[in-house]
């Protein structure tokens, strides 16, 4: 029953998510509607688990004066300033301060944060090109002539050098980039679903918590 009744949930539920992309019925249709719907709740739920997790945690690390507590109470005040402040601008639509206060702290607060994110990101991406490009191999020639002649197409200059840099650096990236892209793309496809027939069929339990 501990098993059985989870994977009949997963079955049952895929199976009508499933059809309804090649059946066009009413009664699936509805159906499908409702899962949709409980799905979205479920998934709410969870934002509210996680964000209790999240409370957890850093109160304990702020009582123990943990490393870094400081910046748990910079998360912890910053998560329920926008909660508070979503929720009120949701619920009173004709309170433009409230919503003009939501979508500043949006656009001048979380926007920036991100934008530095990427931005810090952006070295260790520096960082993993410079160790791919170098030249031990010819498959690693091949990409780093590639990545320089693609660089070589967007620059400004390099078309006063040479006017067939951007034409070769668009041929780089519209054949041969996207010819590359298209077979990752397909074979995730296959992967995502052999996967997900492996988990409506119940052999693969692992989301469920325990193996084969």
């Amino acid at each position: 029953m501990k098993r059985g009744v989870p994977l009949l949930i997963v079955f049952v539920v895929g199976f009508v998510m499933l059809t309804t992309y090649f059946i066009k019925n009413p009664t699936l249709g509805q159906a499908r509607t409702l899962l949709n719907n409980w799905g979205v709740i479920v998934t709410a739920f969870s934002v509210g688990l996680a964000s209790v997790n999240i409370l957890r945690i850093h109160s304990a690390r702020i009582a123990n004066r943990r490393s870094g507590w400081i910046n748990s109470v910079a998360l912890i005040l910053t998560m329920f300033i926008f909660i508070v402040v979503g929720i009120y601008s949701r619920h009173n639509p004709d309170n433009k301060a409230a919503a003009q206060l939501f979508s500043n702290l949006f656009d001048y607060a979380y926007s920036p944060f991100s934008a530095t994110m990427y931005a810090m990101i952006a070295f260790y991406v520096a960082s993993a090109s410079y160790r791919a490009f170098r030249m031990r191999s010819f498959e690693a020639t091949l990409l780093l002539t590639a990545a320089l002649l693609v660089m070589l197409g967007n620059a400004p200059i390099a078309e006063q050098i040479w006017d067939k840099f951007p034409v070769i650096g668009n041929w780089l990236l519209n054949v041969v980039n996207t010819t590359g892209q298209r077979g990752i793309a397909i074979g995730v496809a296959i992967g995502g679903f052999a996967t997900s027939l492996r988990i409506l069929l119940g052999f693969d339990r692992g989301h469920l918590g325990y193996g084969e």
